[in-house]
């Protein structure tokens, strides 16, 4: 069979899996969502502006919704911030299809926008030492077959904070209770205002969470454990890099559309070899 075989276009068209590099969030969904995806074809704009409604009043940030995905009787929203701190999360829209009609209620999950802003925080907080990281990544994908996440995988998929092609920081606004207040308070407050505050608590390897994910490169690859090992022992030896707990993966090249999850992966385990980083260590 050749590459431009036509039955094998259609056997990967068909496939619940996807490669990597060609996913933008295609096929991606929640449970129960069938209808309500079909109703946000014809309300997106009354959907899109509850939720940059929400977010000026309860949190007087702006937000892109990239990606509106069916739920029930809801639209999920997958939203980026628009400037810093920058950050990826969701929010629910409540929607009435019976009657056509968007309800005005709109919410998340208990926590979950608060934690997403703080994780921004903690990138502003930390610049330096997450541009380290950048360019210790940048430095792995030009040694090894292996690639970042695409952008549109990250911004129609992803609610998880701080997010870039290579890491992504996941933290709470109740760990660093002092900074996400001041921030609150003073959207201005300065980046040294905000490390100053964060490292009023003693340092605890449980308050930040830190995953850098690499995919195969080479399409339906599966995820290469030796690549993963001279990955990890190269960051254990890095200096320089925001305090935290920190996982390094690396993914199969095959993506479930559905879920966005890889269909298999190497690395380290949560709670088991998880690489503790304190600053300057």
């Amino acid at each position: 069979m050749t590459a431009n075989d036509p039955k094998q276009a259609q056997n990967e068209n068909t496939s619940p899996y996807i490669p990597v590099q060609d996913y933008a969030g295609q096929g991606y969904s929640l449970p129960n969502g069938e209808k309500t995806g079909a109703f946000v074809k014809t309300h997106k704009k009354e959907i899109v502006d509850q939720v940059n409604k929400f977010f000026k009043e309860k949190y007087h940030l702006e937000v892109t919704t990239h990606n509106l995905v069916g739920a029930t009787n809801a639209v999920v929203a997958y939203v980026e911030s628009k400037g810093e701190p920058h950050f990826h999360t969701s929010v629910i829209v409540g929607v009435d299809t019976v009657n056509q009609k968007v309800t005005g209620n709109v919410g998340a999950y208990e926590g979950k926008v608060e934690d997403s802003i703080m994780s921004g925080l903690y990138a502003m907080a930390y610049e330096k030492e997450f541009k380290n990281l950048d360019r210790f990544a940048e430095s792995v994908v030009k040694k090894y077959p292996v690639i970042g996440t695409p952008q549109q995988m990250i911004n129609n998929t992803v609610d998880v904070g701080y997010t870039t092609p290579y890491f992504s920081i996941s933290t709470s606004n109740i760990s660093f209770p002092e900074a996400y207040k001041e921030f609150m308070h003073n959207h201005n407050v300065s980046k040294m205002e905000l490390r100053k505050l964060i490292e009023k608590r003693p340092f605890n390897k449980e308050n930040v969470d830190v995953g850098i994910i690499f995919y195969m490169v080479e399409k339906h690859a599966i995820p290469d454990k030796k690549i993963a090992e001279k990955i990890i022992a190269q960051f254990k030896g890095l200096d320089e890099v925001a305090p935290g707990s920190y996982g390094i993966f690396i993914e199969s090249n095959d993506i479930l559309k559905r879920t966005g999850a890889a269909k298999s992966d190497t690395g380290t385990t949560s709670g088991k070899d998880e690489i503790i980083k304190k600053l300057g260590k």
